[in-house]
């Protein structure tokens, strides 16, 4: 049972009364208690939440996800969070974002079902670049008959905005990529190059914060859960991503 405004509502009046949905809609009582109580419907809990709240002293991702009805690794995905580390005062949002990645053009080709299994990440290996540089080099120097091997290339702020997701025409052409060695992966499998040399520095911050995005699109919203997440040096014989990718996070975000 929950009290709203003194009334005691049992399970079966729980939802049949409109002053309980408008008192939950008005957030007039304790989210948690009714969120542990089980009573409370996703539907309901979900219009009810805030689109995002400010971090008050004590709080932690945890305390934050449980107050809300949402799962940690949600609210790390929603945030680009590589860490628990939150501050007093920082807005955290409740709810799905994307500010940072295309969407009209990610979604304008048409896709076939069971056609992409995976992500795979990379770095670029060189200290600058842009999708327009990598794909005059796989189409003059290397001879690709697509240009560019990746899906997508994020920015490093040199020659292309900081964070900036440029999306290929392997993507637009529903192409198979040319980012791996192995045929059978580059049939399946989705190439995210972030443009920087991560074995001698780390990713910006936009950067994991486009990746996450992205990432969490593509896998959860365009493909249902079903992509798997690699970096390149999980399935060949490389150092890419460079050790200073945070690979343990995205296994934590995306396994």
């Amino acid at each position: 049972m929950i009290s709203v405004n003194g009334i005691m509502w049992t399970e079966d009046r729980r939802w049949s009364h409109p002053e309980l949905k408008m008192a939950l809609m008005n957030r007039r009582f304790f989210m948690p208690a009714a969120i542990a109580s089980g009573l409370v419907p996703g539907w309901l809990l979900a219009a009810a939440r805030p689109e995002r709240v400010q971090v008050l002293r004590g709080d932690t991702l945890t305390r934050i996800s449980r107050r809300h009805g949402l799962s940690v690794t949600e609210l790390r995905l929603w945030n680009g969070l590589t860490s628990d580390l939150i501050q007093v005062g920082q807005e955290i949002w409740l709810k799905p974002r994307y500010t940072q990645i295309p969407l009209a053009k990610i979604t304008q080709p048409r896709i076939k079902a069971g056609r992409w299994k995976n992500i795979i990440a990379h770095h670029s290996a060189t200290p600058n670049g842009s999708a327009a540089i990598f794909d005059e080099y796989h189409r003059v120097a290397q001879g690709r008959e697509h240009g560019l091997a990746y899906h997508f290339v994020i920015g490093n702020g040199t020659n292309s905005p900081d964070g900036k997701v440029e999306v290929g025409g392997r993507w637009l052409k529903q192409a198979n990529g040319g980012h791996v060695r192995s045929a059978e992966y580059n049939s399946c499998s989705i190439g995210i190059c972030l443009v920087g040399n991560f074995e001698k520095t780390q990713p910006t911050t936009k950067q994991i914060k486009s990746l996450i995005e992205l990432s969490d699109y593509l896998k959860h919203r365009m493909f249902r859960g079903r992509l798997k997440f690699f970096v390149h040096k999980e399935l060949e014989k490389t150092l890419c991503p460079g050790r200073h990718f945070p690979l343990t996070r995205f296994h934590q975000l995306f396994s």
